[in-house]
């Protein structure tokens, strides 16, 4: 199979061929690669659907359709290559070419320019970002009052790229693109940030499928909470064996989710092994599931970083796996403390706060 690599950065968008009124028109020429069919496969949070499909010719494809909405985030997926190439697809025209070393998309409707301006956004960010790190580092030894002034700066580079974001949302709360942003973002933000996003959104922007995608995030949160029945799961061990969450007995049980490839996971397990090693006496589980996709650095990391307790993963990787969608995980490592019944005594922690709330729970049992 031929492996080819699309992402956004191979993209150009350049001026539209004019829109159509009838629907929407994809055509290209693909070189140099061995492929007989194309597909329109959606791409915004919803279900896979496949919008249109054509062989593919010496003359090239010509993919047609109708976008009921006007708008859709789709991805260009070529038989027997990997990789896709993502395309805002709007009612009009669109001109692809495909080659070995990438691709060029020509056609740009009004949602992709606003697209642009959301990405504009973060850009404008990581730039600052990436200058305040320049600059400390070419200080070298800062004093605290000097360490203090990056920090103001940072954090005044985040707060001015938040008001941008919703000053922009506001402006287009009921855009397709509006939705779709914060769909695409929505892992990286905690349940307040999340709500406060989407309650911007008109109820047009809620109907579409990235709208939908964040009501349905946003639910999960609710069946996070505290108190509720923690989401079950079956994963395979690094043996091959499948367990399911909720079939290992334990009076407290921690759902431990990292990556042998995450710093700060690798960096917090030595303590989560002396954690465990204080509290299982005391009918304390760990249950880590791991975000790879490579099934020998797993169990390599497994085995040096000494967790000795129940490991799970699909290989699927943070973005396909199931567990990391039930749990609505973001940054790694990350924890849920479950009771006896499964359900859910405390998320959301560092270890010093999982420590602290086993001492309570443990000496509170004793009683």
């Amino acid at each position: 199979m031929i492996k080819i690599l699309f992402t956004l950065s191979l993209i150009v968008g350049l001026s539209g061929n004019g829109f159509s009124q009838h629907g929407y028109i994809v055509s290209g020429k693909i070189r140099g690669l061995n492929t007989e069919k194309v597909y329109l496969v959606s791409a915004d949070q919803g279900a896979a659907d496949t919008l249109a499909s054509a062989s593919v010719t010496s003359e090239g494809f010509v993919l047609t359709g109708n976008l009921p909405g006007g708008i859709r985030a789709v991805n260009l997926v070529l038989s027997g290559v990997d990789g896709q190439l993502p395309i805002l697809l709007e009612n009009m025209q669109y001109q692809v070419s495909v080659t070995q070393q990438g691709a060029i998309v020509e056609g740009e409707g009004p949602a992709a320019k606003l697209l642009k301006e959301f990405e504009g956004i973060s850009r404008d960010y990581a730039a600052e970002q990436n200058c305040i790190q320049a600059e400390l580092q070419a200080a070298g030894n800062t004093s605290d009052a000097q360490t203090q002034s990056f920090q103001l700066r940072a954090d005044n580079a985040y707060k001015e790229s938040v008001r941008r974001m919703h000053e922009l949302l506001r402006t287009h709360a009921d855009s397709y693109v509006s939705a779709y942003v914060i769909a695409l973002g929505m892992a990286a933000d905690d349940e307040a940030t999340l709500r406060a996003k989407y309650e911007l959104l008109t109820p047009a922007a809620r109907a579409t499928a990235p709208g939908k995608a964040i009501a349905a995030a946003l639910d999960r949160y609710g069946e996070l909470a505290v108190g509720g029945t923690a989401p079950d799961f079956t994963l395979s061990k690094p043996d091959g064996n499948t367990f399911a969450l909720h079939g290992l007995p334990a009076k407290w049980k921690l759902v431990h989710f990292w990556a042998s490839s995450n710093p700060a996971s690798r960096q917090q397990n030595p303590e989560l092994v002396r954690l465990y090693l204080q509290y299982r006496p005391k009918g304390f589980e760990i249950v880590s599931v791991s975000f790879d996709t490579d099934r020998a650095a797993w169990k390599n990391a497994v085995g040096l970083d000494g967790l000795i307790w129940t490991n799970g993963s699909d290989l699927k990787g943070p973005d396909a796996s199931e567990p990391a969608r039930l749990y609505l995980v973001g940054d790694l490592p990350a924890f849920f403390l479950l009771d006896a019944e499964n359900r859910i005594v405390a998320r959301d922690l560092s270890l010093s706060d999982l420590r602290a709330k086993l001492a309570e729970l443990t000496k509170r049992k004793k009683k």
